[in-house]
């Protein structure tokens, strides 16, 4: 007579009740009911789709509200329009399809030109000095440098992912590799390195991430890591909600 034999469920961390949880726990409950609604609902489609109108739609008008006003009048109607929100579309495609594929300096590369495509911006990196927040980025000389280093520190598993993947979309904007489209560039490749590693992607969707998602970067040049963490997590925080909303 065969025996009944149970196989082993992995062990997931539990909580107790009442037990008030970090940013970071929170993240990697909601991360868990996700990963069980991955697979027992039919609405999986719909998340993604979801994920993707907002990433390439929605989250572009709202983060460049602010810089509007640095813009020249006469290419504000076409510094953010359907050929840039198509490119973030293309970007997006990419990431999922080549979710096994290691980020390195190539393949940010890749992300710009994909993102750059039909649009006045060259590929490649810049050849000239910029500021990014006040502070000069670093010399055209150490671009390539500053890029291993990136590569570097996202492989570096002594850091949490989370934590990479926040430093990886800070580091790359303060690096400034790029003519144009730095800030896009570095949020596909956070969201890329996040899908890789079993999260969902970071939407910046409401209206106060207009002025917030800045003020929040400025906090992490001016020392202040903490807030930046804590602004990213929050952001984290709200679209998993979303995706268990949708799941559910």
């Amino acid at each position: 007579m065969k025996k009944n034999i149970k196989k082993k469920q992995p062990k997931q961390q539990t909580y107790s009740a009442g037990q008030a949880l970090t940013n970071k726990e929170r993240i990697e409950q909601n991360r868990e009911t996700i990963n069980d609604l991955m697979h027992s609902s039919a609405k999986n489609l719909d998340s993604i789709n979801m994920l993707r109108y907002q990433i390439t739609s929605v989250e572009p008008l709202i983060l460049f509200q602010p810089q509007q006003k640095l813009v020249p009048s006469v290419k504000r109607k076409t510094t953010v329009d359907y050929t840039n929100l198509k490119n973030i579309g293309l970007a997006y495609d990419y990431i999922l399809k080549h979710k096994n594929t290691k980020i390195d300096s190539y393949q940010i590369r890749q992300i710009h030109d994909i993102l750059t495509q039909g649009t006045d911006c060259p590929n490649g990196y810049r050849i000239g000095m910029v500021k990014v927040f006040d502070e000069f980025a670093p010399s055209i000389e150490k671009i390539y440098y500053k890029m291993n280093d990136i590569e570097y520190h996202l492989s570096d598993k002594s850091h949490s992912v989370l934590t990479r993947a926040f430093d990886v979309h800070y580091d790359i904007i303060m690096t400034q590799p790029f003519c144009d489209f730095n800030k896009r560039t570095a949020r596909m490749i956070m969201n890329w390195f996040l899908i890789q590693n079993g999260y969902r992607p970071i939407v910046f969707n409401k209206k106060n991430d207009a002025n917030e998602y800045t003020n929040a970067l400025r906090e992490r040049v001016s020392g202040n890591r903490r807030a930046y963490t804590e602004y990213m997590e929050k952001c984290m925080l709200r679209t998993q909600k979303e995706i268990i909303s949708i799941l559910r």
